[in-house]
């Protein structure tokens, strides 16, 4: 589910919208969601943001509905420069993020199961120092699945 191939070290990305892009374009290419993904992705986080204040750096968790997915996958970024997600369940207030995890869940049971757990991982500061400090799609890859176990 959390392959390298889904994983980018480095993206350059000027709003939150293009990060989202820029990642389900590789989940679409690499065959784990359909088309629509990409749009329903960036209408998602429009009406629901997804930014979570963890320490030490906020990460973002856009998604789409079940629908659109193909196959189970979590693509990953680390951005060059943060960019601007606004805050899961208080949109006025908007996080600087610099990583990006994108789960992509074929059913509501597992999104939900899973996306609770992931945000679980996500709370320790470690993780997402791992996260972070990732020089390789690889690395970034690996400093996921040691932290979530998938």
């Amino acid at each position: 589910m959390i392959e390298p191939e889904l994983c980018i070290v480095g993206l350059e990305a000027a709003s939150s919208e293009e990060a989202i892009r820029a990642l389900a374009r590789v989940l679409h290419r690499e065959g784990r969601v359909r088309a629509s993904f990409e749009e329903a992705a960036v209408a998602r986080e429009r009406r629901s943001p997804t930014a979570l204040p963890f320490e030490p750096l906020a990460v973002a968790l856009p998604h789409a509905e079940p629908e659109h997915v193909l196959a189970p996958a979590i693509a990953i970024a680390t951005l060059t420069r943060a960019v601007a997600f606004r805050e899961m369940g208080s949109p006025a207030t908007e996080h600087a993020v610099r990583v990006v995890v994108m789960p992509a869940f074929g059913s509501k049971e597992q999104a939900g199961a899973e996306l609770s757990r992931l945000i679980e991982a996500l709370q320790e500061p470690a993780a997402v120092a791992a996260l972070a400090d990732a020089t390789s799609p690889r690395s970034l890859c690996e400093a996921l699945r040691a932290r979530w176990g998938a």
